[in-house]
């Protein structure tokens, strides 16, 4: 199945754009191919119901749910499809009425066909949660959620697994909250763990030059203990390897553009690479989140994406189509390969910019205050 989830997503970051505002051909083109490949037929009335309706009561009308796929002759989950490009947010409620109407059903999903929720009531039975226990989008996320998609499969579906997978995902999702507040540690928790190391007074100026140093040994301690545990296991030797995502190929196109790239920045710019399912990143070599671009060379027309805002990269790269930015991003539409020559001053600017802030340990850095990472945002179909 994952081999054929990665054709999946490369067909969604193919056909989004040609769907976008027509809710019709978003469920042709995006939604139900997904299903189709979970092993549904889409066309049996006894297993897919569209344009469901349930009887609310006299006095009350709701509009029917877009999908409604049954099991033996009862609704095991709902879905309610929108076009791509629109907002998820506030169109849950009439998921969550059919969801409340029909105790048998534990799972409703709500999708664009790029960006997919998934609800069900770990909170209070027969009633959806107003929070996803998984979100999934397409053409941002690195990976599909296999295990989940796994037991979404016809041949597996099992409306107690899925309420049991929800709640373990719930509790997993709190404790990584937890976690990511350890890993962002108080000045107190600084002071208690360089008191053996730093001999200058501890004043907020030296806990400030300390905090970020801290929390990355913290990251790197996870990480190595979580190896330990992994190489020390008895049953590992036992093991066969299973894969299970899509094997990520970096092309000629991505290694030729980041040495494109790395000419134009110059060797006082260095910078690393990260290639994903959905993108090839460029970024500081301190840290992969720090990040400088993203090529999208998959397809039809490359593009590359900054951490930089509409107004200044339409400046910076006036001869090239630079598209509405998100969350301060901006989207520069390559008519080749080429083009990627005519970057230079924005890849500088952006290179320039993730460095002041997040500057190389120094001694002249101790006056100022961490700041806060740039993360990779949520990328909308270009």
């Amino acid at each position: 199945m994952s081999e054929a989830i990665g054709v999946y997503v490369k067909r969604v970051r193919e056909l989004a754009d040609h769907v976008r505002g027509n809710e019709q051909a978003t469920k042709q083109s995006l939604i139900g191919p997904l299903f189709t490949i979970l092993g549904y037929d889409l066309t049996d009335p006894r297993e897919c119901v569209p344009e469901y309706r349930t009887d609310f009561g006299p006095g009350r009308s709701v509009k029917p749910i877009d999908w409604a796929f049954f099991q033996g002759g009862r609704p095991i989950f709902f879905v309610e499809a929108k076009e791509v490009g629109k907002k998820l947010p506030g169109y849950d409620e009439q998921l969550g009425d059919y969801f409340a109407k029909s105790t048998d059903v534990k799972l409703g999903i709500l999708t664009n066909g790029v960006q997919w929720r998934f609800f069900t009531d770990v909170a209070h039975a027969n009633v959806m949660d107003k929070e996803p226990f998984i979100k999934w989008d397409v053409l941002s996320d690195d990976e599909p959620p296999f295990d989940f998609l796994t037991l979404l499969q016809k041949s597996q579906y099992n409306p107690q697994l899925i309420r049991t997978f929800a709640e373990r995902k719930h509790a997993q999702n709190l404790l990584v909250g937890e976690l990511s507040r350890l890993l962002e540690p108080s000045f107190e928790f600084v002071k208690i763990a360089i008191t053996n190391i730093e001999t200058r007074m501890l004043t907020k100026t030296v806990l400030e030059f300390w905090k970020p140093v801290v929390a990355n040994a913290l990251e790197e301690w996870v990480k190595q203990r979580m190896l330990s545990m992994v190489l020390s296991s008895p049953s590992l030797s036992d093991a066969t390897p299973v894969s299970t995502q899509p094997k990520i190929e970096t092309t000629k196109e991505e290694l030729d553009g980041f040495a494109t790239i790395q000419r134009l920045l110059g060797g006082d710019r260095p910078i690393a690479y990260e290639d994903t399912l959905s993108y090839f990143k460029i970024h500081l070599p301190e840290r992969r989140t720090w990040v400088i671009c993203r090529l999208y060379f998959d397809r039809k027309r490359p593009c590359v994406w900054v951490p930089i805002p509409l107004e200044q990269t339409q400046q910076l790269v006036p001869s090239l189509q630079s598209m509405v930015s998100q969350l301060g991003w901006s989207c520069v539409n390559l008519d080749s390969y080429a083009d990627l020559e005519l970057l230079g001053d924005l890849l500088q600017v952006a290179w320039d910019q993730q460095r002041q802030l997040h500057p190389v340990a120094s001694s002249s850095a101790v006056s100022s205050p961490a700041e806060p990472e740039i993360v990779d945002p949520l990328i909308p179909v270009s």
